[in-house]
Formats: structure tokens, sequence, C-alpha cells
């Protein structure tokens, strides 16, 4: 009888290391589109809020002005508001109006250090008065 060693079956369950470096590389090309879509979509969303931040001065301003009582002079008003931490810069205007008629308005606002223009609204007001005093003519010489 000869004694001879048990033979361990040689097993290739796994995957080397090539074929490992080789499905990362694979995985990183794959995923650079995808972070390329998140940053899109991060800058899309802080440029959306800064519009949508303009629109709330832009209507802010909108509704002091229709708010207030008094005859608005014709002509370019500004002023700056800040929403959330951020300056924004708005230009308000008012076109020549006289009593009993309407009034032309428009409110633009922009970022503090910008130029372009992130919200625009026009509107029109009612100018209040007196009524007009209506006097009818007569012919004295009728009986």
């Amino acid at each position: 009888m000869s004694l001879s060693m048990p033979h361990s079956p040689q097993t290739d369950a796994g995957f080397s290391l090539i074929e490992t470096v080789a499905a990362m590389g694979i995985l990183a090309m794959a995923a650079l589109p995808l972070m390329q879509v998140s940053s899109d979509s991060v800058r899309n969303t802080g440029y959306l809020e800064t519009r949508l931040l303009a629109r709330t001065v832009a209507e802010n301003v909108m509704a002091q002005t229709l708010a207030d009582p008094d005859l608005l002079e014709g002509g370019i008003s500004t002023g700056e508001n800040t929403q959330m931490g951020r300056r924004f810069i708005w230009v308000r205007t008012a076109g020549l109006g006289l009593q009993g008629d309407v009034q032309a308005l428009e409110v633009t606002v922009r970022a503090n250090n910008s130029e372009q223009v992130l919200a625009r609204l026009v509107g029109l007001q009612a100018i209040s008065g007196p009524l007009p005093l209506v006097v009818e003519a007569t012919d004295e010489g009728e009986p």
C-alpha cells in the first residue's frame, strides 16, 4: 500500500486583480456622465432659487406701489431689497397718469452684482380722484 497525500481540489473562485481593475475602470467611465448631470442639476437649482427670490422682490415692490393711495409721479425710481441674505436691485418705472385714469407700472429686478434682469412685472394702477363735475348747459331763453 502506498501512502499518498490527499489531493486538494484547485478552485478558481473569485475575480483576478486584472478583472477587478477593468470592472472599476468601466464603472468610473459610466459614472462620469452621472456626475455631470448631478452638477448641472445643482447649478440649475441655484439659478432657479435666485430667480424665485427676485420674483418675490418684484411682487413686494409692486404690492407696495399699488397699496399706496398717493399718486405716484411718473418716472423711474430704484431701490434695494434683501431676500435670504441676497441683495437685489429693483427699478420701478411709472408712466404719466391723470386723476381718474390708469397709470402703467413696470418693476424689474436684478442681482446686486449683475446686469441681467431676473424678474419683470408689468401692471396698471387706477388713479382715483374726484369725479369731474358735469354741468349741463341750458338755454335760459326757453319757457
